[in-house]
């Protein structure tokens, strides 16, 4: 550390011997700074506050029934595309900017100036916009204040309403559409009905379900057909077994007795064998029913039976072959009614069956026509609904105020300019003029380097140094380098006592600017 300090000290040293080009120089860019400065325009800066009050008592009303657009996000938005060309040029338009320019290379310059001279800020968290303009006319930077302030509120509540009218053109030319779309689908759907009349899903049921009611109906034909034809043969096998005509020795309820009594006992044989539901059981059952009440009803007559006896010679029909002749002829038709049905139920099943393709065709595609009409007719409504929503939103619009601007600070005519700090920008190139000439005296020192010490010398050389010579000031010398030393204070005096005056001007409003005016 101690090292690095002596060097630092001997290359002040050196820097010392070009102290005057350093001193210099601070002098030639103070004075060409100063009097820079000293000439700049004053610039004038207009401010006016404005508030966006976005709330309103119908937004809270009016929810659902209307579309409810971010008012909040249109106005920051409104404060980016503010300095847009176009609004730009409207602003050069309102404050008679655009009379200066005679081409468009001149107007691009006043867009480009505006754009340098406004400026919007808004403060946080709440909707208080601060808009400004700088210009060297304060009158004119107060139209710039003013212009934005008109710019500002038409475009938020024009974007608004171009929004509103935008989306109405847009909704009627979907309807428009999807009206056209919607009467083609039902045109197409009629005429596939037309076109496909008896093959549709509700003519006639489902087909699955139409095909299973069918088979299931079949069974129960066949079941039915099997019990008549086990009916007919056992009324056909006891027709067998049963003598149509009666000795003349018959009892008057013999015949209906035994033959009861015959069935009783087949029953019986049945039973050891079959259950109470088998076909054949339950014609033997009907057919003893039927054998008890005639015996009932011919003994409830008395003697009718005795007649029958009596008729002939010695011999009469039985009625209980008659009777069972009948009920075989009526087992018989029965069965024939039956065995028609089932073919009727298996021809219209093979007749369903050869359509299945048809008809699994055409209700593909009606369920295909369906759900594209469907959701055609859902978009329609869909969109009629949100018109209804975007007319109100717009009457909502036009007759109440969704948006009110209340300027809190109008613009005013600035009395003192805002820039430039001129005091400021002195002191920063008094400080860049010391720099600089303390620089160069460094640079000096670096280009033409000069030994100070014995040991820079032995570190430079790499040879021994036998000795040193030290100068003896002699009173002659020392005068001067003391009249060299206050003569450069002195400089270094001037130049802060130059500001310093130059200070003093400023702060009473005394420029180069000024005096030119």
């Amino acid at each position: 550390m101690h090292e690095l300090l002596q060097q630092g000290f001997a290359y002040l040293k050196v820097a010392s011997r070009y102290k005057w080009w350093g001193m210099a120089t601070a002098w030639i860019i103070c004075l060409a700074g100063w009097a820079f400065v000293s000439q700049m325009p004053d610039q004038y800066k207009a401010e006016a506050k404005v508030y966006v009050d976005t709330r309103s008592i119908l937004r809270p009303l009016l929810h659902g029934l209307t579309i409810q657009p971010d008012v909040d996000a249109q106005v920051r938005l409104m404060t980016r595309l503010l300095f847009t060309r176009p609004n730009l040029e409207k602003i050069a338009r309102m404050t008679d900017l655009d009379l200066s320019a005679k081409d468009e290379k001149a107007m691009e310059a006043i867009v480009n100036r505006l754009k340098g001279s406004l400026a919007i800020a808004s403060a946080r968290r709440s909707n208080i916009f601060t808009m400004s303009a700088e210009d060297s006319d304060p009158q004119l930077a107060k139209r710039l204040v003013q212009a934005m302030l008109t710019v500002f509120v038409e475009e938020a509540l024009g974007e608004a309403r171009r929004d509103s009218d935008t989306a109405q053109r847009f909704l009627d030319q979907q309807i428009r559409e999807y009206q056209r779309r919607l009467q083609a689908a039902e045109k197409a759907i009629e005429d596939f009905k037309r076109k496909n009349y008896g093959l549709l899903p509700g003519q006639g049921g489902d087909l699955y379900t139409e095909l299973k009611d069918m088979q299931v109906k079949l069974e129960d034909a066949k079941l039915a057909l099997q019990e008549a034809i086990d009916r007919r043969n056992e009324i056909a096998r006891q027709l067998e077994d049963e003598e149509p005509m009666f000795g003349e020795f018959g009892h008057s309820a013999g015949p209906y007795e035994a033959r009861i009594q015959e069935l009783e006992a087949r029953l019986s044989e049945l039973l050891l064998k079959y259950t109470e539901r088998h076909p054949e059981v339950v014609t033997i059952r009907r057919s003893i029913a039927q054998l008890r009440k005639r015996q009932e009803q011919m003994l409830a007559e008395g003697g009718a039976e005795e007649s029958l006896f009596s008729e002939g010679e010695g011999a009469a029909l039985n009625p209980i072959f008659q009777q069972m002749k009948i009920a075989l002829s009526e087992a018989e038709a029965n069965v024939a009614s039956l065995q028609a049905r089932v073919k009727n139920y298996e021809r219209r099943i093979r007749k369903i069956q050869e359509q299945m393709d048809a008809r699994l065709r055409v209700e593909t595609e009606l369920k295909n026509l369906n759900r594209d009409y469907g959701t055609i007719k859902r978009n329609f409504e869909a969109l009629l609904a949100r018109r209804e929503q975007a007319r109100l939103s717009e009457s909502v619009e036009q007759n109440t105020d969704t948006v009110k601007f209340r300027i809190v600070d109008p613009p005013q005519v600035p009395s003192k300019p805002s820039a430039p700090n001129r005091i400021l920008l002195s002191a920063a190139v008094l400080g860049a003029g010391f720099v600089v000439g303390f620089g160069l005296t460094i640079l000096l020192a670096l280009l033409r380097p000069t030994f100070v010490t014995v040991q820079q010398l032995r570190e430079v050389l790499d040879l021994p140094v036998l000795g040193s010579v030290s100068m003896n000031w002699v009173d002659r010398v020392k005068r001067r380098k003391w009249r060299e030393f206050v003569q450069f204070c002195g400089a270094c005096a001037g130049l802060l006592l130059l500001f310093a005056g130059l200070i003093l001007m400023e702060i009473k409003g005394i420029n180069l600017y000024s005096i030119n005016i």
